[in-house]
């Protein structure tokens, strides 16, 4: 038992903005915690309504935060979350949040790899060469949103995905959308995974209406040649396809 002289208070009675300010309102003195070190909570994890976090030896990271008038347990390791854990019941979040560090202290994720050993792991057996670094993909996303007159259409092939039919059918296919280059839908900005990238510089919109369909294409291939170019990014042509390769 950690000697925390804290008694225990109604969290949901604290602004929500102020909730970590004192490290005394979170009743820590109620949870046992062997293994682990309760961090300080640093001003942006104040202001990030952060009310406790451990960490363990490893890297292996507990965080405790209030959201949208839930609470959130979230387990995660350098750049990978192995548990999320939400409680909306108040009553409940001591006993939640203490079951959650007696598995973490039993050994339940001590084996668990995170995105960057699961990533050294395959390109080891797959004997694979990295070909890009974060500055050439940042380079290219950027350029994509900014430096084209459309967002490009694409798939991506990561270094997980088994199955590469989604890829052969988007080159062999005519496409009538634009990509979406935001972080989230851009594999979170975790470059690492990405295997290749399949590209179009081009998509088309039909226009005429249902009785006369006319396929109006847009094209920016030049523009698109001159980027990659720019950004030092070696491509292979397949089809009306570029790949851009993340290993080989």
């Amino acid at each position: 038992m950690n000697p925390h002289k804290t008694e225990c208070i109604h969290l949901q009675s604290i602004p929500q903005n102020t909730a970590a300010k004192d490290a005394s309102i979170f009743p820590v003195n109620r949870l046992s915690v062997r293994d682990g070190v309760i961090q300080t909570l640093t001003e942006h994890d104040l202001a990030d309504s952060v009310f406790f976090r451990v960490r363990w030896r490893g890297g292996l990271l507990l965080t405790l935060s209030r959201r949208f008038e839930s609470y959130w347990i979230l387990v995660e390791k350098d750049d990978t979350v192995f548990q999320c854990v939400r409680v909306d019941k108040e009553h409940l979040l001591i006993q939640r949040l203490q079951q959650v560090i007696r598995d973490i202290e039993r050994g339940r994720f001590a084996r668990t790899k995170t995105t960057a050993e699961l990533v050294a792991q395959i390109v080891q057996e797959r004997q694979l060469t990295s070909c890009m670094n974060n500055t050439k993909w940042d380079c290219f996303r950027n350029a994509m949103i900014n430096e084209m007159p459309f967002c490009p259409p694409y798939e991506i092939k990561t270094l997980f995905d088994d199955d590469t039919s989604f890829i052969t059918n988007f080159i062999a296919s005519d496409i009538w959308y634009q990509g979406n280059y935001d972080a989230e839908e851009f594999v979170n900005l975790n470059y690492k995974v990405i295997e290749y990238l399949a590209v179009k510089p081009k998509y088309y919109e039909n226009k005429g209406g249902l009785l006369a369909p006319k396929k109006i294409w847009h094209n920016a291939e030049e523009t698109f040649a001159q980027i990659l170019y720019n950004c030092h990014i070696p491509c292979k042509k397949c089809g009306d396809a570029c790949l851009i390769y993340g290993y080989l």
